[in-house]
């Protein structure tokens, strides 16, 4: 059998964690010089709650022992694996990754592991993954789920929208000047994923205007293909989230949706209140809602 391995980087909710079985590797989070395995010795309230009052989490890639106890455990089990990480161009996990799997593959030549950079993450990170799961499930080979999971990265888009640039400016991701004229004017930021960057898309006046913005894009960009699942996550923000949902479903009526909440890592870098939408541009050839 394989096995997928994602980090808490890509999103999951409920559903996805009962239905299915797979590994879950962490990032770690660092709280007044404290550091946590994200998920594992904190969880994703505590870290909402901390940046509510104020405190700027810091975060880094996986650990060695995480990686290599999660990848033991399926040799042992005689699992063939593939590993879905986080952008390459946003975190150093990957190339990590990569580079212990080339280790373990001189050693156990009989099992089959692979290193898939997601060139993204959170949602979407979520959709390439719901696929890989249920390809598994239905008893799809190692190598097609592999070369399905490449393809769906590369059709995979995201869209992004934060309540307030106030975040990004505890951050440093941007000045003071420009988060100050930004807040009092209320322009919100629009962002996608370039390339395995987050990039910003433009600036929107208004949440009105922001959220039509997001939902005319959405529906143009999945008209080829308008009865897929399309992913929705938020930065503790479940309510605005499903308004959302059912603006998504009114714009593409033969969608399905799944609803799932920012992890803590991501969290820390986009702020509360960041709603993402996430969908392909085209039917797949394997796809199952």
């Amino acid at each position: 059998m394989t096995k997928l391995m994602i980090d808490t980087t890509c999103d999951r909710n409920l559903e996805m964690e009962q239905q299915y079985d797979f590994d879950v590797i962490p990032l770690s989070i660092t709280l007044e010089n404290q550091t946590y395995l994200d998920g594992e010795e904190i969880t994703v309230d505590a870290v909402y709650e901390a940046m509510r009052s104020g405190v700027v989490p810091k975060t880094s890639q996986i650990s060695y022992e995480s990686l290599t106890k999660a990848v033991d455990k399926n040799i042992q089990e005689n699992e063939d694996m593939i590993y879905l990480t986080f952008s390459s161009e946003m975190s150093g996990t990957y190339q990590f990754a990569y580079q212990i799997i080339e280790e373990y593959k001189k050693t156990n030549s009989e099992r089959k592991i692979a290193v898939i950079d997601s060139r993204g993450g959170a949602g979407g990170g979520a959709l390439i993954a719901l696929q890989a799961l249920k390809m598994i499930e239905a008893g799809e080979s190692f190598e097609k789920v592999v070369s399905q999971m490449e393809w769906n990265i590369e059709h995979v888009h995201y869209k992004f929208t934060l309540r307030e640039l106030d975040w990004l400016v505890k951050g440093g991701r941007v000045n003071k000047a420009a988060g100050y004229v930004g807040t009092a004017l209320n322009i919100k930021p629009y962002l996608t994923i370039k390339d395995g960057f987050i990039q910003l898309s433009k600036l929107v006046r208004g949440e009105k205007k922001l959220y039509k913005k997001l939902i005319d894009d959405v529906k143009q960009g999945a008209d080829n293909f308008k009865d897929q699942t399309i992913g929705i996550s938020h930065g503790d923000d479940e309510e605005t989230a499903r308004k959302v949902e059912a603006m998504i479903k009114k714009a593409l009526p033969d969608c399905q949706t799944q609803v799932f909440r920012i992890g803590a890592v991501l969290g820390t870098h986009i702020g509360i209140g960041g709603i993402g939408v996430f969908y392909f541009d085209e039917r797949p050839e394997w796809y199952q809602n």
